[in-house]
């Protein structure tokens, strides 16, 4: 399918039990046992891979039609942890503020409209060999060239390695890419997520390179970032979910109150939502007073979920200062 269609509302019942969920979540049977938290300053410690100069050219020949259809929702092998909940480490901050690109519509995104061409649909290769999906945003940076999702889509976690034929599709809408593909040139994840499986550091920030249309962020927009804000806020969470009953072609959306997940859980947020496996990664959107959400601030990303075949909750690393830190490190970048 080519060219934009029009914007279509595919908001799900939010009333009903369930809301969107990103990613499937592993189930609480398949979790593992719970397990000394690793310390705090390691576990929030960014670490980096430089993708090497010839995987773009890969990627872009890698990824065929048939090869972005056949992908499937990776489901992130993560484990319980148990200590206190993260708290936030510093004032509230607002790391950048959200701008506006050339390709976004005039009206904007607002709550009632379930698409924004700020948000994409991610493509990987695991170190398994296995093609797999999850979704991401564009944030504002220093050289305007950064995409947040979850850390499971750009690293495999405890014993794997890091993911390869990365690439970001914004606004992606059936099989269509209106705006381009970027591919990766740096991805980053967390200690707390690679070696320990800890779902609150499952954060994921990877530097694209330009492509035909310049830098990602000056071609489709980018959303702002916050850190140290409260647990308790109105954000839309938005992805790609692909696990039935959806079928991953389009953005779907989750709107709902922040809340700190359970007290023996570490760091991480949660919201009612029934978004499956594939939505991983998808941003969770503070918007501005005008409810004007494609020009909000990122919060949050689709971690995991409470059941993988019947999500009613989706959960966040909470965004504390190490947040910030490793923005502010790769924002030049």
């Amino acid at each position: 399918m080519s060219g934009i269609r029009r914007r279509r509302s595919y908001a799900l019942s939010i009333a009903a039990a369930a809301t969107l969920l990103l990613f499937p979540a592993v189930s609480a049977t398949a979790q593992a046992a719970e397990i000394p938290a690793p310390a705090a300053a390691p576990a929030a410690k960014a670490v980096e891979y430089k993708v090497p100069s010839t995987a773009k050219a890969r990627a872009a020949e890698y990824w065929t039609p048939e090869r972005m259809a056949k992908a499937v929702p990776a489901e992130p092998k993560g484990r319980k942890a148990a200590p206190a909940p993260q708290q936030p480490t510093g004032k509230p901050t607002t790391g950048s503020d959200p701008v506006l690109g050339k390709a976004v519509a005039p009206d904007g995104f607002r709550a009632t409209v379930s698409a924004t061409q700020v948000v994409g649909k991610v493509f990987f290769t695991g170190s398994d060999g296995k093609d797999y999906v999850c979704s991401g945003s564009a944030v504002n940076s220093t050289n305007k060239n950064m995409v947040f999702t979850a850390g499971h889509c750009v690293h495999g976690g405890p014993g794997q390695s890091w993911n390869s034929n990365w690439q970001f599709v914004p606004y992606y809408d059936h099989g269509s890419r209106p705006y381009g593909t970027w591919w990766a040139e740096t991805l980053v994840a967390f200690n707390g997520w690679t070696n320990d499986g800890n779902f609150g550091y499952d954060l994921g920030i990877v530097i694209t390179s330009p492509n035909s249309n310049g830098e990602l962020v000056n071609a489709v927009g980018g959303m702002g970032l916050q850190w140290n804000q409260s647990k308790d806020r109105y954000v839309t969470a938005m992805g790609y979910p692909q696990a039935a009953p959806f079928d991953g072609q389009w953005q779907y959306f989750c709107a709902a109150t922040s809340s700190q997940r359970s007290w023996w859980t570490t760091d991480q947020i949660k919201i009612p939502c029934n978004m499956t496996g594939g939505s991983s990664g998808g941003p969770w959107i503070y918007g501005k007073d005008d409810g004007v959400y494609y020009s909000g601030w990122v919060n949050g990303v689709n971690s995991n979920v409470d059941n993988r075949d019947n999500p009613t909750e989706m959960r966040s690393p909470y965004f504390a200062g190490w947040v910030g830190d490793a923005f502010n490190t790769y924002s030049s970048y």
